[in-house]
């Protein structure tokens, strides 16, 4: 997604598009041998720009449907992604500083000439939005609401009473050189 800075009103203008489905795929699953999460339509980006001094301001939303593994069964999932934008978008020919070579603000896109991608940074915001150990919200039958298996606390609570008691360090040490001395 181009957005042509110079071109945006005082005014502002509103960006409401999608952003490509298959380079946001395979940036997400990049290295993996299997897709963990898998986005299933093309990312939409609400945005509204308005124009400053040196650049421009971005904020909105991007939100997409996805495919996740759900931590209570370990099955894909539906779920949605959103996330909020606001950068600032810095022209760097107008503010060329010496002895600096880049802005290092996260809220800040830098771009040269007229035009800036977002496609890169959108991408970048939906990606920050997930967690590895997803797990669904339960409804009041204790049931997970994305694969909808019962989770209810006594199942969590028997397992862990059912746990090795845990031991300190100078309790194991001291068992080791009781067994070491037999």
């Amino acid at each position: 997604m181009k957005i042509r800075v110079s071109t945006v009103p005082t005014s502002g203008m509103k960006v409401d598009a999608p952003i490509p489905l298959e380079p946001l795929n395979l940036r997400l699953n990049e290295g993996s041998r299997s897709a963990d999460i898998l986005f299933t339509a093309a990312p939409i980006a609400d945005l509204t720009i308005s124009k400053m001094l040196g650049g421009a301001e971005v904020k909105g939303i991007i939100s997409a449907p996805c495919q996740r593994l759900c931590a209570t069964c370990a099955e894909h999932v539906p779920n949605e992604v959103i996330a909020e934008v606001s950068w600032f978008l810095q022209n760097t020919d107008e503010t060329v500083i010496e002895g600096m070579d880049g802005i290092d603000d996260p809220g800040v896109l830098t771009y040269t000439g007229d035009h800036i991608d977002l496609e890169d940074a959108l991408q970048e915001a939906l990606i920050l939005q997930l967690t590895p150990f997803w797990h669904p919200e339960r409804d009041e039958q204790q049931r997970c609401t994305g694969c909808k298996k019962v989770c209810a606390e006594a199942k969590w609570s028997s397992s862990e009473a059912e746990a090795p008691t845990k031991r300190t360090l100078g309790a194991l040490l001291e068992n080791a050189q009781a067994k070491k001395r037999k």
